[in-house]
Order: C-alpha cells, then structure tokens, then sequence
C-alpha cells in the first residue's frame, strides 16, 4: 500500500501534494521527481535519507499524482509553488535536489531562493533543452520527444501514451544499462515502481506540458545561480548524456561535480548515501565567495 500524500491549496486555488520520506525531525530537503514521475518516487531515498538525519520532502509536480495540473506552466510558477510549500512547512533554509527532469525545476527554486536554498543537488539532471550540446549522445526516443516538444507539442501525448502501456516500461528497463537494472532490483527502489504510473493519474496531458517546458529557453541563465551545486551523473547514462552534466557544470558558478564511469541514469539512487551527507551538511545558504 502506498503512503498517502499531505496536500496544499495554494493561492490560486490549486492542490500542491507532497510525501514526506526518512526522518521527520531532519534537514529539510525537497526532492523534485523525474519525468514523468510522481512524487513516491522519493520514497527509494527513504532509508537513506532516515539514516543520515534528513528530511526528505517529495512533490509531485503540476499535473503529477495528486497535485493539479497547472497549464502552460514555467518554472518561475514554479518556484513560486515551492515558496508558498516552504512557507506552509515553516522551512526558513531547506537543500533543493532534482533527479532528470527535476534538476531544471531544482534550479529555478535556487534562483529564486538563493537566501533560503542551503545546497542544490542535481541527480542525472536534465539540462537546458533548447541548447544543443544537451542533445549530444541522447538516446534516439528522447532527442524525438525533444523534437516534438519543439515543433509538434500538441502530439507529444501520443508517444506517453505509448508509455503507459506496461509491455513498453518493462522493454525500456530491460534496455537500460546494467547499472540502471540493478538499481531497479534493489528492494529500496520498489516504491518507485509505481511512481511512473501515479504520474499519469490525471492522464498524459501534464506530462506533455513538462516536455513542452523542457524544449523553451529557461527564465534563467545557469551562470546566474547562487550557491554550491552539486551533479551526480554516470558516464553510461543514455536518457540524460554525462555531456549534460560536463556543460552544467562548466556554466554554473559554483559546481561540484561527481562522475561515475560506470554508473547510468540511476547514479542518485546508487550513491543515495553520499547524497544525503551533503544535504545533513547543509544549514544555512553558502555564497561562492565563501565557499571559495
């Protein structure tokens, strides 16, 4: 049995839904959830997260699980969605983690919280999808779904329609790189499994959205982020290229790169240890300059 989420009306009216992982009285951290994930897929961080002392906070985004959908969204709404949750929770400094299509949604909530934002980690993040360079050695399914975001983004809920069909997500797991199927063996990563389908529960349109927000020119520039930014990526990931994370990591002012040669998209989940010391280690915004 899944847990059950906690929900917020914001504002305008909409449901914001969240679950909340490892140790209640830990550092906060919120978990922004791949594409298209909902927000149980944080619960494979579960243990970890207990462990290191850290409060592992996990949205589904617009659209996703039980949150409404929130059309033509951009990432500045966004942040604006995560302020009201921060506010609601009473977290005056929190750390921001975004795994795939989470890490640009990361970013925009430490763009415009740096003073809040007490570290970023971006797990096999997504980079800008309008910049070329994020396309270089993409698996062919996602430069495609790149291209239709593009130019056909109305058609994009035909392909993740496709992807609902359960036949399809076990050839795409058994496709994956030996480093992502042993991650998904692992009994802590079970509750993830149902995360795929807990996205599409208000159907595929939200999803679409999210393609759609990946293949425009972000609000911000990666050189106008504040604070330390840590990139776990491996070097056999073929849904998000470790060229991704090389270019990311050369733009932003102040990255920590952590490469793995022979880990593939789910490095987060491998080095879910590593990942939780940092986010302990976090208690108040760090400027370059201090860091330095």
């Amino acid at each position: 049995m899944p847990p059950t989420p906690q929900t917020l009306r914001l504002s305008d009216g909409r449901r914001l839904a969240w679950y909340e992982f490892g140790d209640p009285a830990g550092t906060p951290c919120l978990y922004m959830p791949g594409t298209p994930e909902s927000g149980l897929a944080g619960g494979c961080y579960d243990a970890a997260a207990d462990m290191a002392g850290v409060r592992w906070i996990s949205i589904d985004k617009p659209g996703y699980g039980h949150s409404d959908p929130c059309p033509r969204r951009t990432l500045a709404q966004w942040s604006a969605d995560v302020a009201e949750l921060t506010a609601h929770l009473g977290l005056k400094h929190y750390a921001v983690a975004g795994e795939s299509g989470g890490g640009p949604h990361a970013l925009a909530v430490s763009h415009a919280h740096p003073d809040e934002v007490t570290v970023t980690l971006l797990l096999a993040a997504m980079g800008p999808g309008h910049e070329r360079w994020v396309r270089k050695g993409m698996r062919r399914t996602n430069i495609l779904l790149h291209y239709i975001g593009v130019y056909f983004p109305a058609a994009l809920r035909i392909p993740l329609a496709v992807m609902r069909v359960p036949l399809i997500t076990d050839r795409l797991e058994r496709q994956a790189p030996a480093a992502d199927r042993a991650a998904v063996a692992d009994p802590d990563y079970q509750l993830r499994h149902l995360a795929g389908p807990d996205a599409f529960r208000g159907g595929t349109r939200p999803a679409a959205e999210e393609l759609r927000l990946f293949a425009r020119p972000w609000e911000f520039g990666l050189a106008e982020i504040r604070g330390t930014v840590h990139l776990w990526h491996g070097s056999k990931d073929v849904n998000v290229p470790i060229a991704v994370a090389r270019g990311m990591a050369d733009a932003l002012p102040d990255a920590v790169p952590h490469f793995f040669p022979d880990s593939a998209h789910a490095v987060g989940f491998e080095q879910r240890h590593e990942v939780m010391k940092i986010v302990a280690g976090a208690t108040r915004p760090v400027s370059p300059q201090e860091a330095k």
